[in-house]
């Protein structure tokens, strides 16, 4: 039979109704005293069938849960109890009204006995105690959410970092790892996760639980992160990689964790091999070029942009007395400019000298050289070059002692001059031998009684005058290698209108650029133009000759044109096939300087073009004066 309710105020039970929360009173022996309706809500139990009966018998999955241990010290003695959701699973069977499982916590607080006397009081009977249930699911569906949202947000900062992040356990087993740790070493997580991490470590590489262990204690529970140390990893495949390791050892929920952050240095190390590689190289290059320095004859000084020498080679630093250069002397840390104000030198070109370096020191441009003479008939030659790069700027400066070099220069004058004289007095007594071979043949001729005789003899003297025209050019001419053969042409043309008998018998007009030509091409298109004028004159038919001689250049070709009136030549002339002495003569000197002939002829008259290359320029021969001649 149920035990009869106390009466109660109606307030009471409406207000117990009326709360946002599960109300059950239960007497000293568990039995249900009150089930409000928020309870029969959320159990689908009613009080009227769990009213009177003993909790954990209407649901016994509750018995000696904590929740009915907590029940049972509450009401033994008099301590309230409160169960969270978190750590007490196993609580009252409820579901929310769309069937989902409700999260709740429970509070269990002792009542007070309604008996007034002490008697009753001491005696206990009236132990009860008052359970609410308090609906937290919102609140911790909404904790759920920011959690996941806070932990999305880490993922997504963790994964998305250029470092490779693996967390393990105390025994070294991968628990975690980010995206680009799978990258790196080429493995899923789920090939990873449980197994030792060192699958991922090279042969050398340090213990990782040791450098955890290692790591200094640090705040809020964390171990601080040990020093980055360099080690070698290993990819899936094999192949070595490496890596910068820092660790750092915290704790969650009681166990703790070793998370390891692995930066790819492959590339830093590479370039810092090379850097070392370079700084070694460079080294080696400062100390041959010292050496280069200290082996170079020449006096060599750095200056600073201020004009203090910085550095100085070995042969400056060791010049004896007997070197009078600019500045000897002086050593590293001197002003310059200011040691070489005090010096007095024989030559005022020294005074240039200075201006110049100070110029380049002060303003900058081109490097700055210049020659000057000592009080001791010394020369030298002052370079200097700025340096607008190195680590003191200002300039390097070199003085050269070029005394020797000055006196074979002279020298070589001298025996260019003597050359010259000599080329000049070849050429003279070439002319005049060839002058009287040309005499000769002028006597001879007169002698012979046969007219057709005297003709060949006298082809054979213009020949000979105009191969000694070449050489009267050159003797006449500064420069013994080539001649101005514009000049040469009309010297040749007047004196063949002369020998042919004057105004009265040829009409000769020349038209020339100003070319110089090499001996070896003058002397042969020298004969050719003779020949092509001579024949003019000669075949000029009943009337004067009239011979027009050009010569011009024309881009990267020279053409002499030989143009008369005369009654012209066959149509199927050939050069090549001709007899005519003449003919084969100018045949073979165009060979000889790679000319090509091309002939025009018609009833008018012929013209003979003659198409050579410019030929390649000749080096000039520096002539002398009669002083350094005589030495």
């Amino acid at each position: 039979m149920a035990p009869r309710l106390p009466e109660q105020p109606t307030w009471a039970l409406d207000v117990l109704g009326a709360l946002d929360a599960g109300i059950l009173l239960l007497d000293r022996h568990c039995r249900v005293l009150y089930w409000n309706g928020w309870m029969e809500q959320a159990s689908t139990l009613t009080a009227r069938e769990i009213l009177g009966h003993d909790l954990f018998d209407a649901l016994p999955n509750l018995r000696e849960s904590r929740l009915h241990i907590a029940v049972r010290d509450t009401l033994a003695t008099g301590a309230p109890g409160v169960l969270s959701h978190t750590l007490n699973p196993m609580l009252f069977p409820l579901r929310l009204p769309d069937g989902r499982r409700m999260v709740h916590n429970v509070v269990i607080r002792p009542l007070p006995s309604r008996a007034s006397s002490p008697h009753s009081q001491a005696a206990g009977n009236e132990a009860r105690c008052l359970i609410q249930v308090t609906d937290v699911t919102a609140s911790v569906n909404r904790e759920r959410v920011l959690r996941e949202q806070r932990d999305a947000r880490y993922r997504a900062i963790v994964d998305t970092a250029p470092d490779a992040i693996i967390t393990t356990d105390t025994r070294g087993m991968v628990q975690w790892m980010n995206g680009t740790a799978t990258r790196q070493f080429d493995y899923r997580p789920d090939e990873l996760i449980g197994r030792s991490v060192t699958v991922l470590l090279g042969d050398d590489a340090p213990d990782w639980i040791a450098m955890a262990e290692h790591s200094g204690p640090g705040a809020a529970g964390m171990d601080a992160a040990t020093q980055p140390v360099e080690l070698s990893g290993r990819r899936r495949d094999g192949s070595h990689i490496d890596l910068e390791l820092s660790m750092a050892r915290w704790e969650s929920e009681g166990r703790s964790f070793i998370t390891g952050i692995l930066r790819d240095i492959t590339e830093r190390r590479r370039t810092r091999e090379e850097l070392r590689t370079s700084a070694l190289a460079m080294r080696q290059l400062a100390e041959q070029t010292k050496a280069t320095l200290d082996a170079l004859p020449a006096f060599i000084a750095v200056l600073d942009r201020s004009g203090h020498i910085v550095s100085v080679n070995r042969a400056w630093a060791e010049a004896g007395p007997e070197t009078t250069f600019l500045g000897q002397g002086c050593i590293v840390g001197d002003d310059y400019l200011d040691h070489c104000g005090r010096g007095e030198t024989a030559d005022p070109r020294a005074d240039s000298v200075m201006e110049g370096l100070r110029t380049l020191l002060s303003e900058g441009g081109p490097p700055v050289s210049a020659e000057y003479v000592t009080n001791n008939q010394h020369w030298f030659r002052c370079l200097a070059a700025p340096m607008p790069a190195g680590p003191f700027g200002g300039t390097v400066l070199m003085h050269i002692d070029v005394t020797e070099i000055k006196s074979m220069e002279a020298a070589l004058r001298k025996l260019v001059g003597q050359k010259s004289t000599l080329l000049r007095e070849v050429n003279h007594r070439v002319k005049n031998s060839l002058q009287l071979v040309s005499s000769l043949l002028t006597l001879q001729t007169l002698s012979l009684p046969d007219e057709g005789v005297r003709v060949h003899f006298q082809d054979a003297r213009s020949r000979i005058e105009a191969i000694a025209r070449v050489h009267n050019r050159l003797y006449q001419a500064d420069q013994f290698q080539t001649i101005e053969f514009g000049t040469y042409l009309n010297e040749l043309c007047e004196d063949l209108a002369r020998a042919s008998g004057g105004d009265s018998m040829c009409d000769i007009a020349v038209r020339s650029d100003v070319i110089d030509l090499p001996i070896d091409h003058a002397a042969p298109l020298g004969l050719i133009a003779n020949e092509l004028i001579t024949n003019a004159v000669k075949h000029r038919g009943n009337g004067p000759a009239k011979v027009d001689v050009t010569f011009r250049r024309e881009d990267d070709r020279l053409a002499l044109t030989v143009s008369d009136r005369g009654p012209g030549l066959p149509s199927n002339f050939d050069i090549r096939k001709s007899r005519s002495l003449g003919m084969r003569l100018i045949s073979s000197l165009a060979g000889q300087i790679r000319a090509g002939v091309d002939i025009d002829t018609n009833p008018q008259g012929t013209t003979f073009r003659i198409e050579l290359p410019v030929p390649d320029e000749v080096p000039l021969l520096e002539t002398s004066s009669p002083e350094e001649i005589k030495g």
